[in-house]
């Protein structure tokens, strides 16, 4: 595999050295413990070190939306890992975030026996597929992942993931795609800003203030959590910095379409954009059934157009490069040349429009598949 040139190296670096920069990093100069940055890197500090020193903790963020229709605007399940200054210290700290509807669990059945019979004709209607049994709820959940935690905590970062809308222990529904995804992480980035509320329980529950954070964070991850940056950046929100997305689809039509024929990612024959709503439906059984009529069925179901195969404005909707009037962050993609999954112009086509917009922008290919080496 190339490696990153220098430019994406210092690309990177500079966005660690952003996230870690201004005037909380200023005022902390003379505590105990601080964030140091050497040559634009983040350095590991000794005091951050110690895991068994690291506060776990996890919370319910309030959002702005009510996706499963039970009049009670929906919560996302949060968890935390910060250094213990930040409550000893009083140190202020910056956030590395990822967010997935995978944290929680995916349905574990042969997945295969339930995807769409891809032998079909244009303009026929398509059989109909057998759903598969529903994932096992887990309602005591409280850590979600401990991806990023041992790279950016010793480095003065937070580390905090969330489930996304319908997964695991986070309220709504799952809609692939759809606007609470980006409205999910938006109202995290919020929460660490001071500007929505955190919930020590799903209903009810003492308010968690973000006390410790800078306000600053960068997302990254893989893939759909490689995706589900870029929806938050499109909404925004101020104290999102920056963005690294690995592999991310960056459309929903160009991932299960081809210039109007049906097409299916690599290795997933007859897979469509249901089939991923039922892949990671793990939400609470008690919204199931209203999510699976109302997102899977009357929407997803019916405006994929199986027949056809052609471009509408549900696709449209779910097509990232259509929302891109508010973007802000600094954004670092990469992505492997041979990825038959999520094919490379997902970020050729993000990462063009980011340049034609003046935003600071890198993009690192590599001869791997899909997700490869990450760059960092």
């Amino acid at each position: 595999m190339t490696r990153p040139t220098p430019r994406a190296l210092v690309f990177a670096a500079a966005i660690a050295a952003a996230l870690l920069s201004g005037r909380h990093a200023i005022a902390q100069a003379a505590a105990k413990a601080a964030p140091s940055i050497v040559d634009g890197e983040a350095q590991v500090v000794d005091a951050f070190s110690r895991a068994r020193d690291w506060i776990h903790h996890d919370l319910f963020v309030e959002t702005e939306f009510d996706s499963d229709g039970d009049g009670e605007k929906d919560r996302m399940h949060v968890c935390v890992t910060r250094q213990k200054q930040t409550d000893t210290e009083g140190l202020k700290v910056p956030v590395i975030y990822e967010t997935s509807p995978y944290f929680s669990g995916v349905a574990n059945a042969d997945l295969k026996r339930h995807f769409w019979n891809p032998s079909q004709e244009l303009g026929e209607k398509p059989k109909a597929r057998e759903f598969p049994p529903e994932i096992p709820y887990m309602p005591r959940r409280a850590e979600l992942s401990r991806s990023l935690v041992r790279t950016w905590v010793p480095r003065g970062f937070a580390v905090v993931h969330s489930s996304s809308p319908g997964t695991g222990r986070s309220q709504g529904c799952p809609t692939i795609g759809g606007e609470n995804e980006a409205l999910a992480p938006k109202a995290v980035i919020d929460w660490l800003n001071g500007r929505a509320k955190g919930y020590t329980e799903p209903f009810g529950g003492n308010e968690v203030e973000a006390y410790w954070c800078t306000g600053k964070v960068g997302m990254t991850g893989t893939s759909y959590n490689g995706t589900l940056p870029i929806a938050a950046a499109t909404t925004g929100v101020e104290g999102l910095e920056a963005i690294i997305p690995i592999a991310p689809n960056t459309s929903y039509y160009h991932y299960y379409r081809s210039n109007g024929l049906v097409r299916h990612p690599g290795g997933y024959m007859g897979e469509d954009i249901d089939v991923l709503y039922d892949f990671v439906n793990s939400g609470n059984p008690e919204r199931r059934d209203w999510c699976n009529q109302h997102v899977r069925d009357e929407l997803l179901m019916v405006q994929q157009d199986r027949a056809t195969g052609d471009l509408n404005e549900f696709w449209s909707g779910r097509d990232y490069a259509n929302h891109l009037e508010k973007v802000h962050a600094a954004l670092f993609m990469a992505h492997g040349f041979n990825d038959w999954n999520v094919m490379p112009e997902h970020s050729v086509r993000i990462y063009e429009a980011w340049k034609r917009m003046g935003l600071p922008c890198e993009v690192y290919f590599h001869q791997q598949g899909h997700g490869g080496e990450p760059p960092l």
